[in-house]
């Protein structure tokens, strides 16, 4: 749901944080609340200034109690170096924070300078987790995407995602039985069990955008690093684009079965195969059209 839209920025708050800030709210936690959403807006929007300074436009932020999700217009978030920087962006300002308040006077409520406090350190040892949609997932993200690719890098981390939602929702059951922060963890456990399953649901769009943008890059600078694949013709598109990397141009060498080489293909025209004829298209039918 969009709350506000801030320097071109529109940002939105998840349903399931909404709910969750109208029940603290009911059980008279309102400053709590206030300080969540505030820490929360400062560490998204620490990502965004990261972002913007390394030259990624971010369209919209959604809000969870654990962070949020940033939706990228120009996707050079996606390149490795960049990802990271911006990744720890939010954690970082999370712990500055908590470091500039634990060193405040005394004089202030010290009831809401520690809550404050434990809120900021809370999310940024939460985001270093190396899960999607976390910070630290991202980070493990880039890292892995150097070596296996974009994709597979995050289909791995954001099924690590899943897998850390489920245990949440399983260990807040447990702990409600006798605490009610066991409730924070079953509405935490379910969101991040969403978030991370909508990464999955963006993968192909991001990754096809992101393709997309080296062909552009190309036109730009003139030239791009290159990675040669030899490839039959019977192979399917989708997993030779499962083996392009950020950092590189892929160039796909077609042999036939007394391996000679029968074509060429770049990697912008099995994106554009791929778009036109769906994930099952075979490079022996790029090479006839």
């Amino acid at each position: 749901m969009r709350v506000a839209r801030i320097a071109g920025i529109d940002l939105k708050v998840n349903l399931f944080f909404l709910l969750l800030a109208i029940i603290y709210g009911y059980l008279g936690l309102l400053w709590e609340v206030i300080l969540i959403v505030s820490s929360v807006i400062i560490h998204e929007f620490a990502h965004t200034v990261v972002g913007l300074l390394l030259g990624i436009k971010v369209a919209e932020i959604e809000m969870f109690p654990f962070g949020g999700q940033a939706k990228i217009e120009s996707f050079h978030g996606l390149d490795p170096d960049k990802e990271i920087f911006v990744a720890l962006a939010g954690p970082l300002s999370s712990l500055s924070i908590a470091a500039l308040f634990y060193f405040m006077p005394l004089s202030i409520n010290t009831l809401y300078l520690h809550l404050l406090i434990n809120i900021n350190l809370a999310l940024a040892i939460f985001n270093f987790i190396p899960v999607l949609p976390l910070d630290g997932g991202r980070v493990l993200r880039a890292i892995l995407s150097s070596s296996i690719g974009f994709r597979k890098a995050t289909k791995i981390v954001a099924t690590m995602g899943k897998i850390a939602g489920v245990i949440l929702f399983l260990g807040g059951i447990y702990l409600s039985w006798f605490y009610f922060s066991g409730a924070n963890l079953v509405v935490i456990g379910i969101m991040l069990f969403w978030a991370a399953n909508q990464e999955g649901k963006l993968l192909m769009y991001s990754f096809m955008r992101f393709l997309v943008k080296k062909k552009t890059e190309l036109s730009a600078k003139g030239f791009l690093p290159s990675r040669q694949l030899v490839s039959s013709p019977d192979a399917r598109v989708k997993e030779i684009l499962n083996e392009a990397k950020p950092v590189y141009y892929m160039l796909v060498v077609v042999i036939d079965k007394n391996h000679g080489v029968i074509g060429i293909l770049s990697e912008a025209e099995l994106i554009e195969q791929m778009l036109e004829r769906g994930p099952s298209v075979i490079i022996r039918d790029c090479l006839s059209s």
